[in-house]
């Protein structure tokens, strides 16, 4: 089949874009994705398309945006709108043109934004499409109170009118797809294709005498951060934090601020690495840390992608109390839970490990990894397109 892979999002560095495009090419089917410029990793070897960088609205824009957020919020009473206010949107039009002239078998919307793009497309062609929701989307900004009041019911809408005409609904864990089943009256649970990293065993790197604690990943506000960094001066002396990613720079900053209040010298900033590169560089450290506070229920059942790359890299873990991500602490022995949003349950739960917790726990981590791997996960989505290609 020709599958098409649509995503806001710079293909080269999104790791579940990129993963599933490698799998259905290995699979035997034609892949090309439409996204985004400024992509850091090296492209996949399958087809790429970027759409062109939309012109600012100028000195317009904070009226135009206040404008649309406001009629975003009016889709609680009124769900109708929501189609007029995606399509007035010019980057929401420019993904439609560059996916019209594709010859494709199937449409792919990674996320909800492409997905009205996907459905219409799927429409015009007589042709199935599939929603990959990363993330429980009515609640993506549920950290940010005023995203809940004026732009959940614009998601919600948009979300309810078109994921009844897709062929396959597809998420990252179990609880999401129980909650859009809810949401949406679906017959039958979502599929469930994990955040599972591809096959990349590291070897088992015993702690020094400084035991490195890592997080790796995007430096956004809602990750918990300023609580991780305000902890570290509760931390035994013997942990460092090392924090590793891309970021806006203004947030980046901010971070960088608190860290030299807060423990100069026990706080280090790496630059990001390549996604292709994340698991190698992660193995150097010993300890895995996500502390994104379990506040909604997208964070309360989130199992993100930095979950198993710690594990891939032979680390111990330290995650907040996600019911996806606890059960598999426990499962495979991973580590320790953070059970509370706070600077002193986070210090609680790293001051728990000793050295030979840690490599104890990095240990079950090597061998978890042996089953948490891509390899074995990425058969529920090659087996979906299957179905979709024979009819059954």
């Amino acid at each position: 089949m020709n599958i098409a892979l649509l995503s806001f999002s710079a293909i080269p560095d999104d790791a579940r874009v990129r993963r599933h495009g490698d799998a259905l090419m290995a699979a035997g089917h034609d892949v090309i994705a439409i996204g985004l410029p400024g992509g850091r990793a090296m492209a996949p070897s399958w087809a790429l398309k970027e759409i062109a960088p939309i012109a600012p609205e100028g000195a317009l824009r904070p009226l135009l945006r206040a404008w649309r957020i406001g009629r975003m919020a009016l889709c609680r009473m009124v769900p109708g709108l929501a189609d007029a206010i995606y399509w007035g949107q010019a980057q929401h039009r420019a993904m439609y043109d560059a996916a019209s002239v594709l010859d494709a078998d199937v449409f792919v919307a990674n996320d909800w934004l492409t997905l009205p793009i996907a459905s219409r497309l799927a429409a015009e062609r007589g042709k199935p499409y599939l929603y990959d929701s990363h993330e429980y989307a009515v609640e993506e900004g549920a950290d940010r109170r005023l995203w809940r009041l004026l732009v959940s019911p614009y998601v919600r809408a948009m979300e309810a009118r078109h994921i009844h005409g897709a062929a396959v609904v597809m998420t990252v864990a179990d609880g999401i797809a129980r909650l859009m089943r809810r949401d949406h009256g679906l017959l039958v649970d979502p599929v469930v294709v994990r955040n599972v990293v591809p096959s990349n065993l590291q070897p088992f790197r015993p702690c020094g005498a400084v035991i490195d604690v890592l997080y790796q990943g995007l430096l956004r506000a809602d990750r918990g951060l300023d609580t991780l960094i305000r902890s570290v001066p509760a931390w035994r002396p013997e942990f460092r934090l090392r924090i590793r990613g891309p970021g806006e720079p203004a947030v980046v900053e901010r971070l960088k601020i608190q860290a030299m209040a807060a423990a100069p010298d026990r706080i280090v900033f790496d630059p990001p690495v390549s996604p292709l590169d994340m698991i190698a560089a992660a193995n150097r450290s010993d300890l895995g840390i996500h502390p994104i506070p379990p506040t909604s229920n997208q964070t309360r059942y989130c199992l993100p992608n930095k979950f198993f790359e710690y594990a891939m890299a032979g680390l111990a873990l330290c995650v907040s109390d996600s019911v996806e991500m606890s059960a598999l602490m426990r499962l495979h022995g991973l580590g320790e839970v953070i059970t509370a949003d706070t600077t002193e349950a986070i210090a609680r739960a790293v001051n728990s490990f000793d050295r030979d917790r840690i490599d104890a726990c990095k240990r079950n981590a090597i061998e978890a990894a042996r089953q948490l791997s891509w390899e074995r996960e990425s058969v529920k989505l090659v087996m979906a397109f299957e179905q979709l290609r024979t009819g059954y």
